[in-house]
């Protein structure tokens, strides 16, 4: 699963598409690294930059001006605190903007928040980007110190993802 995983970085950090037409591949690659105490964790989303301009476009009710998509921080925050919730022991996390990096056709975003100490259990529900590309799949690595690496798949519809870890 790495090495697709790894494919997917890959080509979504390097595809030569034209952002003018219809690419057909609905597809984005996450990376939720978990600390291992209560210090920052991170997230780190790749997604293409003109299916996301067109996402905020509708999540924003048609308004999106032409300024640069990463400098839409309060929007992006908004957007995938409601599009991508997270839960760790059943509490709501509180994501925290980290910024935005433009790779070629695509976007790398960032995130983080606090993993508390007791944290046994992390919930996600990454449907994200579903509501405009019904073929919209997103893939989640998450990473642990001292565990295996897991993958989540969310298509649209999808409900609730959990994985289990031991606290420190």
């Amino acid at each position: 699963m790495c090495l697709i995983s790894a494919f997917l970085w890959v080509y979504l950090s390097f595809s030569d598409l034209r952002t003018d037409i219809d690419h057909g591949i609905y597809l984005s690659v996450s990376e939720v690294s978990l600390s291992k105490d209560n210090s920052k964790s991170h997230i780190n989303i790749k997604i293409f930059s003109d299916d996301f301009e067109n996402i905020l476009r509708l999540y924003n009710k048609g308004k999106l001006s032409p300024t640069d998509i990463c400098a839409k921080e309060s929007l992006i925050l908004s957007y995938f605190t409601k599009n991508m919730p997270m839960k760790i022991n059943d509490r709501y996390i509180k994501l925290q903007w980290s910024g935005c990096e433009k790779v070629g056709d695509s976007l790398s975003l960032h995130f983080s928040f606090t993993r508390p100490a007791d944290g046994k259990e992390l919930k996600i529900k990454a449907t994200f980007f579903t509501e405009l590309f019904p073929s919209q799949q997103n893939i989640i690595q998450i990473k642990t110190e001292g565990s295996a690496n897991r993958f989540l798949k969310f298509k649209e519809g999808d409900s609730w993802q959990s994985v289990s870890f031991s606290g420190k």
